[in-house]
């Protein structure tokens, strides 16, 4: 009898603990750790990195000239001409001899790329690093200057050098600049003419006024701009960064030709008329006039076009 108890004692234990102790394998249940994802390189080589900005520019020559409102002509003598032998006598001018005036007096501006001493712009460039820490690529900038807008584009070159989210950097480039232009002022002088002649009767001017303007004077000229500047850059993520930076740009090229001025003249005549002796022909006679002013002819160059930029954009990494 104990023999047959030992024996189903024996057989519970086996029935009961094996199972426990194979159901995962011989060497029981293991955890399988699965591994980190790796953590991304913020800065990298052969990365694309496409930058988009704004920017805040001010001219290298500030201020203004002190271009005095003149009327520039001298003498100022409207051709006439006064018909004595109508009642009452009648004085007009001819239209052909008052024609409507648009004199340039002289530069306003000093600068002579945004036509002021400060404004904005934007732009974007994409850049290409072969390493952690050197770069090329190309740039495009616009500046909304007061006289038109002036763009440029350029080749760089960027060094930078990375140490965790932050990376300052140095840049350089060369490349072309278009547009902008100056600001010069002008005396105007426009008639209301009516039947040929100037509209005397017109009891606001006597059909004439005489009023100054500060105009834009385009560049129509391609100059050469070089580039120097240094930043820092801070990545948000391994693909987004912010960057701020601040360049120095040099206007320059083969040609330079400076303001002129030449004289403008007018031609015309004083005529009066009046009646014959003892019921004779009328008689009229005549006086030359000539009127001359200077008249600036805006020239050409790279002068007085520097500027500083400072940037502030996004970064997009791949």
């Amino acid at each position: 009898m104990k023999k047959l108890t030992l024996t189903f004692c024996a057989m519970f234990v086996v029935l009961t603990v094996a199972p426990a102790i194979y159901a995962d394998g011989p060497e029981g249940k293991k955890e399988v750790m699965q591994p980190a994802p790796p953590v991304c390189e913020l800065y990298r080589a052969h990365e694309w990195d496409l930058d988009i900005w704004g920017s805040f520019v001010f001219a290298g020559d500030t201020g203004t000239f002190d271009v005095p409102r003149v009327d520039p002509f001298s003498p100022d003598i409207d051709p006439t001409i006064t018909n004595n032998t109508t009642t009452p006598p009648t004085v007009t001018q001819p239209q052909s001899q008052n024609p409507n005036e648009r004199i340039n007096l002289g530069r306003v501006s000093q600068n002579e790329l945004i036509g002021r001493d400060d404004t904005f712009g934007g732009g974007v460039d994409l850049k290409y690093f072969w390493s952690r820490y050197f770069g090329a690529g190309i740039e495009g900038l616009g500046i909304a200057s007061k006289t038109n807008f002036a763009g440029a584009e350029l080749a760089t070159f960027t060094v930078r050098y990375p140490f965790g989210r932050f990376a300052p950097y140095g840049f350089g480039g060369i490349g072309a600049l278009e547009g902008g232009g100056s600001l010069y002022r002008f005396f105007n002088e426009k008639h209301d003419f009516v039947g040929g002649n100037v509209n005397t009767a017109n009891t606001v001017n006597g059909g004439e006024r005489e009023f100054w303007t500060d105009d834009a004077v385009y560049n129509h000229h391609t100059r050469a701009i070089g580039q120097l500047g240094f930043g820092l850059e801070y990545r948000v993520t391994c693909h987004v960064g912010l960057m701020a930076d601040f360049s120095w740009n040099f206007v320059f090229g083969p040609e330079d030709h400076a303001d002129r001025f030449h004289d403008i003249v007018e031609t015309g005549q004083i005529t009066t008329i009046n009646p014959g002796i003892r019921g004779g022909p009328p008689v009229t006679t005549s006086t030359n006039i000539v009127n001359t002013a200077p008249d600036l002819r805006p020239g050409h160059g790279s002068d007085n076009q520097d500027f500083g930029m400072a940037r502030f954009g996004f970064t997009f990494s791949y």
